[in-house]
């Protein structure tokens, strides 16, 4: 019965008091809102790029990867070249709105940033994963023509050993062909001529297999790639009204109904003056 009465007299002061609950409750909903619309909106770009597959510890992994596209030296040089009003005093606040974060299962590194001029953000952006890829070109050419390199040494040591192994046969020839020799020293001559054939053949068959691998390699070998470009976006991603105004509004409906049981208490027990 207490507590049923308690409930009955909670619903009773809330409701004496629904002008102040409500007005409260309007109060935040409308600063909420004239706060949201009154905020800059803020625009999201972003871009996706491949990191190279070549043998470099620096341009094929996303942690260093990042480390370069982070570094004062690359955020400087895009600065410079965009010619950005960017004072060195917020150069820190710049590089805090970019962010670089590996695509989970991937070797691809995502590059994305908050601002409130899309167009610049975009440019910002593209003119990161340009400098980025001009860096690791170098080393991805230098891998490449190291493997080239490999590929012409194998190729010289082939054709060697194809001449090697058509004058052993030539050989090889000459020796069913000579007349004179003893059956024991022909036999040992061929036995020696073949064992050394065998041995150039197994040879040529190691290089090429190299070779054909060394091939494939440099056919598979690829640079850093940019796989998503960036897009000027349309919508902000903030301020977000709607929700900015829900939680003001419940915020507001809290306060008021602090505020009239906090009314309704000092009413009923009125503070004694002395």
């Amino acid at each position: 019965m207490e507590e049923e009465i308690d409930l009955r007299d909670l619903i009773l002061n809330l409701w004496k008091n629904r002008l102040l609950i409500i007005a409260i409750f309007l109060v935040a909903v409308f600063t909420a809102g004239i706060i949201s619309f009154l905020m800059p909106p803020v625009y999201s770009v972003s871009t996706i790029i491949a990191l190279g597959n070549f043998n470099d510890p620096v341009y094929t992994k996303p942690p260093s990867a990042k480390e370069v596209l982070l570094s004062d030296k690359l955020l400087l040089e895009v600065i410079d070249q965009l010619k950005l009003d960017v004072p060195p005093e917020k150069f820190r606040a710049f590089k805090e709105k970019i962010k670089v974060e590996p695509v989970k299962d991937t070797n691809f590194v995502k590059i994305s940033m908050e601002t409130e001029d899309r167009q610049e953000g975009k440019a910002i952006l593209e003119k990161m994963a340009e400098l980025f890829t001009q860096r690791s070109a170098s080393v991805f050419q230098e891998q490449q023509k190291l493997v080239s390199n490999q590929l012409e040494t194998i190729q010289e040591r082939l054709a060697a050993i194809d001449r090697d192994i058509a004058q052993t046969r030539e050989v090889l020839k000459n020796i069913e062909n000579a007349a004179g020799l003893a059956p024991v020293e022909r036999d040992f001559r061929r036995s020696q001529t073949i064992e050394y054939l065998q041995g150039q053949e197994a040879q040529r068959l190691g290089l090429l297999d190299r070779y054909l691998s060394l091939q494939k390699e440099l056919n598979q070998l690829k640079n850093v790639e940019v796989i998503q470009g960036v897009r000027e976006p349309v919508h902000p991603v903030k301020p977000r009204k709607t929700l900015n105004v829900a939680v003001a509004g419940v915020l507001g409906l809290m306060v008021g109904v602090f505020a009239a049981l906090i009314r309704e208490y000092f009413t009923k027990n009125p503070i004694k003056k002395d």
